[in-house]
């Protein structure tokens, strides 16, 4: 084996650990951006929070469907970030409220768990996950308008199923981005992003069956 081809090597490795530390990067960024929103959520009014979700709705579908948008996507992904953190300041004051602080805090690690277990299985266990992607989107999309659509219902059936969809859903989306990451099929920004997205998503899915049950 040559020189150079043992430097290539070493060279291509050294790259995609590079690109693995900046994702855990942006991952924390994100999580800033969203600690920030949130902190000031305490300070907008009611009235301004269903604005704001429809907002985010109209967001998500123009990063979503419109290929323009991309050249956008830094910009994009930190007013998400800032402004989903707004709209969870009410939810997670609800959440802790109803089910308490400690199970509360203990339901988030339980998220946080299954995060990092399934981010293992993506990466460690399974050789490639891209068949998955096509189907885990269409479920996106029906699951973004289900919620939109929750938003006028209040059924307990129809909120449990939503979050026990949700929570497989965006479990899956770990198991895919992992491995997307162990494949080298990434860009640090974008990965840390997702990754933000499926953990915050894990947190209030379980959030909200915990409160359902309990109720």
């Amino acid at each position: 084996m040559s020189y150079e081809h043992n430097y290539g090597s070493y060279e291509a490795a050294d790259t995609h650990g590079s690109a693995i530390r900046k994702t855990w990067l942006y991952f924390l960024y994100y999580w800033v951006i969203f600690g920030i929103g949130t902190y000031l959520g305490q300070f907008v009014p009611p009235a301004l929070q269903l604005p704001i979700t429809i907002g985010l709705f109209v967001l998500i579908m123009i990063s979503l469907f419109v290929k323009s948008s991309r050249k956008f996507g830094g910009l994009i992904s930190n007013v998400f970030a800032f402004l989903i953190g707004v709209l969870s300041y009410t939810s997670f004051m609800y959440y802790l409220g109803a089910l308490g602080t400690q199970a509360f805090y203990g339901n988030i690690a339980l998220a946080i768990g299954a995060f990092a277990a399934f981010g293992i299985l993506g990466y460690f266990m399974i050789d490639d996950a891209s068949g998955l992607g096509k189907y885990l989107f269409v479920t996106l999309i029906a699951l973004i308008f289900a919620s939109l659509l929750g938003l006028f219902i209040n059924n307990p059936i129809f909120h449990t199923v939503l979050s026990v969809i949700g929570i497989g859903l965006f479990l899956l989306y770990t198991v895919y981005d992992f491995n997307r990451m162990k494949l080298g099929n990434f860009s640090p920004r974008e990965m840390g992003f997702n990754l933000f997205i499926n953990l915050l998503n894990i947190i209030m899915h379980i959030l909200r069956l915990a409160s359902i049950i309990k109720d």
